[in-house]
């Protein structure tokens, strides 16, 4: 089987028409059909059934397609690393990280990179950890910066810092004032939250739903973070979750007390590559260079 009818049948999956598959792979969809048959035929196997729709990959199929992915990525790892060995190529870093990490590491780390590195050149890719995890399982990045409760057993990780989450309100909230609070004597107030399919808002939802509370009640929410948004609380009585850092301290809001071992926020950033997977000398030493810049001052200053 050549290797790319592993590209031919992954795509074939990804756009659900054998029409649209070939337009992407630039090949007529008689080639792509015809490439389709002989795989099946090889295989013994029938790898989609055919819908008026398109095509959607039988059970079979589906064990076949998610090893064909990781070989097919595995081969251009392969492919990578031998040109890199004997061209002596810099290479391209392909770096994903997500609102959770701090701009200001990645720009530092980056700067140096460029620095050392006349010939490197840098993909710089600003996401949600699920997306960022999805693209480097794909082979589309080469690293994530993400918290590492988003990763699984199939990717090496290494821990770069720990950071907390505060409930933070205006200064003049009648909360703001008050020790050791409880979970529940948040019940009735409203919040900024961040999307439900964001990590933040999970952890908080959880930490309510183990106490038998309801979920928070939120009155505005955004599928993006920034500090920008924290002058949406100035001035009234909402609530919402900031990082502890530099940058939460310069906006003048009041973190809540909340009672120890009442709201688990703390989190594990690291970084995120494939494990076998191939890394260049320039990735390598780009994963250098952010541990160097981390050592340089506490971690509160760069958040």
């Amino acid at each position: 089987m050549d290797t790319r009818d592993f590209e031919y049948m992954v795509c074939i999956q990804k756009h659900g028409t054998i029409g649209k598959a070939a337009e992407s792979l630039g090949i007529s969809q008689p080639a792509l059909t015809k490439a389709l048959r002989r795989v099946e035929q090889q295989l013994e196997i029938q790898l989609f059934e055919r819908l008026p729709q398109g095509v959607r990959a039988t059970e079979v199929g589906e064990l076949f397609l998610e090893r064909a992915k990781h070989l097919y990525r595995d081969f251009e790892d392969a492919l990578a690393e031998m040109r890199c060995i004997s061209k002596g190529e810099q290479g391209i870093v392909r770096l994903g990280y997500s609102p959770t990490f701090p701009d200001a590491l990645v720009v530092a780390a980056s700067r140096r990179l460029m620095r050392e590195r006349p010939a490197a050149k840098l993909r710089l890719h600003w996401r949600l950890a699920k997306e960022l995890m999805e693209a480097l399982d794909a082979g589309d990045i080469d690293m994530a910066f993400v918290p590492l409760s988003a990763t699984s057993s199939e990717f090496s990780t290494q821990l770069l810092y720990e950071d907390r989450l505060v409930v933070a309100v205006d200064p003049s909230h009648p909360l703001a004032t008050r020790k050791r609070i409880t979970l529940a004597e948040l019940q009735g107030e409203e919040w900024l939250l961040p999307a439900g399919n964001m990590g933040v808002r999970q952890m908080l939802e959880e930490n309510c739903r183990q106490r038998g509370l309801p979920p928070p009640l939120w009155r505005a929410e955004a599928d993006f973070s920034s500090e920008t948004l924290y002058q949406l609380i100035e001035g009234t009585r909402l609530l919402t979750l900031a990082r502890y850092g530099r940058g939460f301290l310069a906006t003048g809001l009041a973190a809540i007390d909340m009672k120890p071992g009442e709201l688990e926020l703390d989190r594990r950033v690291g970084i995120v590559t494939r494990a076998q997977g191939y890394l260049s000398p320039v990735c390598q030493r780009m994963i250098e260079l952010f541990k160097e810049e981390l050592d340089k001052k506490e971690i509160l200053e760069w958040l």
